[in-house]
Formats: structure tokens, sequence, C-alpha cells
């Protein structure tokens, strides 16, 4: 039996390119971090993660605990893990979200923390874990697992993080409640920094989800569909460019319509396709989609989160999406053909 230590206990769960990176930065700054792994579990068991970080350099990342399943992380533990990290794929239209997180009970005192791409996530878990603390997380990061246990991470590391509160229960919240949930954002906050990764923690995440849509509405579909392109090969083709600046601006009207405000304090909503791929062009090396990267290797896309959603979010708001829905119908031919 495993007993806690004096550090901040993270479990996380999904060990995979997004989940051993923050798992790595946490560890360094401070953490206790155990992961959960699944194809890769025997090689990271017997040696670490193996990373190329173009960022930190070239490391190996052993986590304190590596584990087959979420229910061997919870039953070989004395204690409860101050936070739960889940970086899985969110797949709706396949399983539940949250059912990663089903069979041995989780301590009401730790924090969800849902690291996961999409829109309209956290409800899943919400209903599950109706008396846990969400946190609802974006990363901005660019990484991917070449081979078992192996990392390629690029440059870029940020984690902007905060509370997912119900509507319904929002103004129900005490304030002692809430001010111990804000140091729990705080505590991560600390690690995070201790670790050199970028992070935020955020007062509206359902817009700053929203703002991260924008990118992954437009250059993770049109990566796939344009045959398979990186963002230089994209973002050199005119036409698509063209294409991918209008699947933005459809993004960016229905998350104005949904948040009642703009995406952006700072940046003019016309101007923030513009900020995004010029960010990208800056870029030393091409960036591969996380959808292009299932597409592939021939796995289910999150086309449900980062898609679906978004436009039955249209429909909902009475904004029309003939861009993002048209990218919807074809990637879900394009993944039939290998799924099948």
């Amino acid at each position: 039996m495993i007993s806690k230590s004096e550090k901040t206990s993270v479990l996380i769960v999904g060990g995979g390119a997004l989940g051993s990176v923050f798992g790595w930065r946490l560890q360094l700054g401070g953490c206790s971090v155990s992961v959960v792994c699944r194809s890769n579990y025997e090689i990271v068991k017997n040696s670490g993660f193996q990373i190329e970080s173009g960022k930190f350099g070239n490391a190996v990342f052993s986590p304190d605990h590596v584990f087959s399943s979420f229910n061997a992380a919870i039953a070989e533990c004395d204690f409860y893990y101050d936070y739960i990290m889940v970086c899985t794929k969110t797949l709706p239209n396949i399983s539940n979200p949250a059912d990663v997180l089903m069979g041995s009970p989780i301590n009401q005192k730790t924090a969800i923390v849902l690291i996961q791409n999409g829109v309209d996530i956290e409800q899943y878990f919400h209903e599950a874990f109706p008396n846990n603390i969400l946190i609802s997380a974006i990363a901005y990061i660019d990484t991917k697992q070449t081979e078992s246990g192996v990392i390629v991470h690029g440059e870029a590391i940020s984690l902007q993080f905060g509370f997912f509160i119900p509507e319904q229960t929002e103004t129900q919240r005490s304030t002692s409640s809430v001010s111990t949930d804000i140091s729990l954002l705080e505590t991560l906050e600390k690690h995070l920094i201790a670790g050199n990764s970028g992070c935020k923690i955020l007062d509206n995440v359902s817009r700053d989800r929203w703002l991260k849509l924008v990118w992954n509405s437009s250059l993770n579909p049109i990566s796939v569909l344009s045959g398979g392109s990186n963002t230089k090969e994209m973002l050199a083709n005119p036409v698509l460019c063209d294409l991918i600046v209008a699947a933005m601006m459809e993004t960016i009207t229905i998350g104005e319509a949904v948040c009642k405000m703009p995406l952006s304090p700072t940046i003019a909503s016309s101007d923030i396709p513009e900020y995004l791929l010029g960010s990208v062009r800056k870029r030393i090396k091409p960036v591969y989609p996380s959808m292009l990267q299932d597409y592939l290797n021939k796995r289910p896309m999150e086309h449900e989160v980062i898609l679906h959603n978004a436009i039955k979010r249209a429909d909902s708001v009475g904004v029309n999406a003939p861009v993002l829905k048209t990218l919807y119908a074809l990637i879900i031919g394009a993944e039939k053909k290998y799924l099948n």
C-alpha cells in the first residue's frame, strides 16, 4: 500500500503526450506525480517517459508511481489525491468521457482537472461527480508520442484554468467555499510556475475555451481534410488560409453569442484569426494538430466536442454555421473510412 508524501499529490489519467509533459513539469515543480498508462504501461513503468523537448532539452520523466488502471491507482494508495488530471481524448460518441474515472470511489476533497479539448465537456463529469470541484483547463502545447513512451515536445507549454461552475448553482456558492476553491487554483499555479510551465488562472474559463476552439475548430479538421497537412503546409496555401479564417470567424460569432461578450478583452474579434495564425507562423517547426495525429494513426477523432458541440450551440443561439457543418460532415466521412 502506497502512503502519502508531504508533497501535493497529482494523479494523471491518460499517460500520453499531453499528460506526460505536464506531469513532468509538475514533478519538477514539487509535486508527487502518479500516472495511469494504458498501451505504454510496461515501458513507462520500467524506463519512464523519454522526452525530447525543444524548450527544455531531452530528459527522462519517471513518475513517482505508474498504474495500469484508474482502479489500481485508487486501490493501491491509502490517501486521496489532491488533484486528478484527466488528459484523455473526449469521445462522447464512443463512451461517456467520465467513465475513465469510474469503478473506484473518488474522495470528495479531490479536485478533478479536465485538460481536454472542446466546449461543453464538463457536464459529463459534473453529473458523475457532483460533489467534487471541477477545474476546467485549456492546454496550449505542441507535443506528440512518436512511439510507446517516447514524447516529442516543441516550444509551447501553458495551462490556463478556472472553475467550472454550473449556472444553476453559481449564486449558491458560499464565500468560504469560494475562498477554499481559490487556494486550489493558486496551489496548482505555484507548482506549474516552479516547473517552468506557463500558466494563468481564469475568471471566465468558458470564454477562454471558446477562444481556444477558434484554433481547434479550423486548423484541426482542415489539416486532415487537406490531405494530412501540418501548419506550415496549410498556411503556405492561400486557398486553405481563406477557409481557415472563415471557420475561425464562424466559431468566434458562435462563441460570442453563447458567452454574451467578446472572446478577447484586448483583441478585436475581426483580428483574432490573424493574431492566432501569426503566432503559428512564428514557430520554427510546424505543428501537427491533434486531430491530424489521430487521423494518421487511425484513431477516433474529437470531432464531437470540437465541431458538433459548437454546431449545436450555433443552432441554439440562432447563428448560421455552414462552414463548421461542412467540415463536420466531411471529417465524419473521413473517419468512417478507416474505423469501419
